[in-house]
């Protein structure tokens, strides 16, 4: 149960909604850390994409020795986790990854779990958002985390299981029915942090800091954009390649800011409905999406965000949404 503004001491229990956004997951594990330092008890979980696999990893008692493991990834441990999508769904499959995530979990139902928690999924044979509060946790995080275009579906039983976030970036509806003092919403879309600029300043005539979208390890980005559609298009009358004029995106950006801009106006739209008592926001461009080689970096960024809300909310719950 949420208590909103007229929440007037700290929270001893919290319920926690977990955002979509690919590496940027990272910053889950630093927000849970930060409130556990408080000493606020989390009652309840609900996770979209790698909201689901950080939720799952922590109500499933694994997420120390996972991010043991994940800090010490380098770009090539990353790319060797990496293999390519067969058939066409999508450009890579993310098995050997899941894997390596089983072994933290213990081949654990949700049913078992010692938290109630919630996956969130997009199943497109249905066209509908899917709940998991049951059965194989590991399938759940397989399915929620299934990007467009860049992870392969989950099919099973029937369903193609897409990622969470396409309809709820940030899973705050499934926690209604958990009894907490305060929800809190981790938002992994948050304002940037730098300004992409494609030419000069409009004030001082000084280029701005590029948004990292989706800045994958030198060597898979290469091979992500020769797999993609070309941007590049045929003139009528001389039959050749014109290139389309230079904005400084790859293909896998304007895919990626697409994915985002539509998830940014689901989001805005869910948490309208159903806002969160507090929102810690992490910035889009804090890394790209597929950045797995940066975790110590972002749970850094993630506890440092999340310091800074809370001190905020503690001496003014008024100002939270």
């Amino acid at each position: 149960m949420s208590v909103g503004n007229k929440q007037k001491d700290k929270p001893r229990t919290v319920a926690l909604s977990l955002g979509a956004g690919g590496a940027r997951g990272y910053a889950h594990i630093g927000v849970i850390e930060e409130i556990e330092a408080r000493g606020w008890e989390i009652v309840g979980v609900a996770g979209s994409s790698m909201g689901a696999v950080i939720g799952g990893l922590y109500v499933a008692g694994g997420m120390q020795s996972y991010r043991e493991w994940v800090v010490g990834l380098s770009r090539i441990d990353v790319m060797r986790l990496v293999e390519p999508g067969m058939g066409g769904a999508a450009l890579l499959r993310a098995d050997k990854v899941m894997s390596r995530v089983n072994k933290h979990l213990g081949d654990l139902n949700i049913e078992d779990a010692r938290l109630p928690y919630t996956a969130v999924a997009v199943d497109l044979v249905s066209e509908r958002e899917l709940w998991f509060t049951s059965g194989p946790m590991i399938d759940a995080m397989r399915g929620s985390i299934a990007i467009p275009s860049v992870f392969t579906p989950l099919v099973k039983d029937g369903m193609v299981l897409a990622d969470g976030g396409l309809l709820n970036p940030v899973p705050v509806a499934p926690l209604a029915t958990v009894r907490a003092d305060a929800i809190i919403a981790v938002n992994l879309s948050g304002a940037p942090a730098t300004r992409p600029v494609n030419g000069a300043d409009s004030g001082g005539g000084h280029r701005a800091s590029k948004i990292r979208f989706a800045s994958l390890p030198h060597v898979i980005e290469p091979a992500i954009r020769s797999l993609l559609p070309s941007l590049d298009r045929f003139d009528d009358d001389t039959k050749s390649r014109v290139k389309p004029p230079h904005v400084n995106l790859s293909t896998f950006d304007i895919v990626d800011r697409s994915l985002h801009l539509m998830q940014d106006a689901v989001m805005r739209y869910r948490l309208a409905g159903y806002p969160p008592d507090v929102q810690v926001d992490i910035p889009v461009d804090a890394c790209g999406t597929l950045d797995f080689h940066r975790a110590k970096e972002l749970i850094a960024l993630g506890r440092e965000r999340a310091r800074a809300t809370f001190d905020a909310w503690d001496k003014d719950p008024a100002s939270s949404p």
